[in-house]
């Protein structure tokens, strides 16, 4: 089975797991891997950053959240953006859909880590989930499907906040190959950091390498490194650079 249809299946999968939470029993609260709203109907698991956020608020330290981050981290890397995150999925649905059109950006890797930060500060300051209140993942797996299951309810500025968030990430998504991973999101902040010490990772072999670079302008992220595959913060190990080597270059490895 070819790489790209592996990595369908798996985005499949990931977001039906996600959703077992329609069986109330299967609401484990256990810790996402990646961004997915727990404000979701049936969202079988909490997401990193809103728990963060109310642990910080709270004035509690989120040993058991942080220690569940490592583990994904230390095993997967960054891996979970590119192979199981619904938002995710939605970028790169959009992304190729209009790929001639897109526009070439560099990547800022810190401006994701700006984003970390302010969300981690103002959780303190404000002592309130204020990343949740803009959330465009949060808009489009809680906002809309509460809204459609509960018509009579009447909506009020949050939500409409949240329908333009989630309207400007996609209009830019369709504009600049994945600008919410690349760019905005605090999860992948986080995972990023664990790309040089994971488990599972890409590895280049020089001598099959003749630097034709068709691996890394097939790359949805915009990384123009090959040292930086695998080990950037910005590499999500999606492997459309492993599918896209006729050389056999590039490969999926795990450290020992």
């Amino acid at each position: 089975m070819k790489l790209n249809n592996k990595r369908k299946i798996a985005q499949v999968a990931a977001f039906a797991v996600s959703n077992l939470g329609i069986a109330r029993i299967l609401q484990t609260g256990f810790v996402c891997p990646f961004l997915y709203c727990d404000g979701c109907p049936f969202a079988a698991f909490g997401c990193p950053i809103g728990i963060l956020q109310n642990f910080i608020k709270d004035g509690q330290l989120p040993l058991f959240t942080v220690g569940s981050l490592g583990v994904y981290g230390t095993l997967f890397g960054r891996a979970f953006c590119g192979w199981a995150c619904p938002f995710g999925t939605l970028h790169d649905l959009l992304s190729h859909s209009n790929r001639r059109r897109q526009i070439k950006t560099r990547n800022q890797w810190f401006a994701k880590y700006g984003i970390l930060f302010l969300t981690i500060a103002l959780a303190w300051l404000a002592l309130d989930t204020v990343f949740c209140k803009f959330c465009p993942s949060g808009s489009l797996f809680a906002a809309i499907p509460y809204r459609l299951l509960n018509p009579s309810i009447s909506v009020g500025k949050p939500f409409y906040v949240h329908m333009f968030t989630l309207a400007l990430t996609l209009i830019l998504a369709l504009l600049i190959s994945r600008f919410w991973c690349r760019y905005l999101c605090p999860m992948g902040a986080i995972a990023g950091v664990f790309n040089k010490v994971s488990i599972v990772n890409i590895s280049l072999d020089e001598e099959k390498c003749k630097r034709c670079d068709v691996c890394l302008e097939a790359c949805g992220m915009g990384i123009t490194k090959l040292e930086d595959i695998g080990s950037s913060t910005d590499c999500i190990l999606c492997g459309r650079c492993v599918e896209a080597c006729a050389l056999k270059a590039l490969s999926f490895t795990i450290k020992k």
